[in-house]
């Protein structure tokens, strides 16, 4: 199993309990945290704080996460989405970013950041023919050949 210890997880939240909830979990679980409750301040974090992985809430009061993810994929940082409505509260172009259901539990929240660090390959939807999809660990050992993401 791998561990989560030590490992710097940015946490992106606009509701305050929420936030304090899903921290104190990633504390539970080893991680160093670094929490985000506003889109620019999630933009400022993600183009320069070194971290291993990210959960992103989708909806961000009147707009949502995506440009975070965007610059996570441009830098090669697993994430997975966080949101009340299950995959579809996500748009079809990030259908192969993995949803974690709100309200947050530790218990899923430990597998779906594990599932992130063991380079298991994931599908993007039926709009590509669902080829695969590396972990940024997979690119360049001759695992799989990344697949370019866009999100228009």
């Amino acid at each position: 199993m791998v561990d989560l210890e030590g490992r710097r997880v940015l946490l992106v939240e606009d509701e305050s309990l929420v936030a304090m909830l899903g921290e104190d979990m990633l504390l539970e679980l080893g991680c160093e945290v670094e929490v985000a409750m506003r889109l620019d301040k999630a933009l400022a974090l993600s183009r320069t704080i070194d971290i291993d992985l990210a959960i992103l809430d989708v909806n961000l009061g009147e707009t949502c996460s995506y440009p975070i993810a965007d610059l996570l994929f441009e830098r090669c940082i697993p994430f997975i989405f966080a949101t009340g409505y299950g995959t579809a509260g996500i748009e079809p172009a990030y259908s192969a970013v993995p949803v974690m259901q709100k309200p947050y539990q530790i218990g899923q929240m430990a597998t779906m950041l594990r599932h992130l660090l063991t380079c298991e390959t994931l599908t993007r939807g039926s709009d590509d023919g669902g080829k695969p999809v590396a972990c940024t660990c997979a690119v360049g050992r001759g695992k799989i050949e990344p697949m370019p993401f866009r999100a228009d």
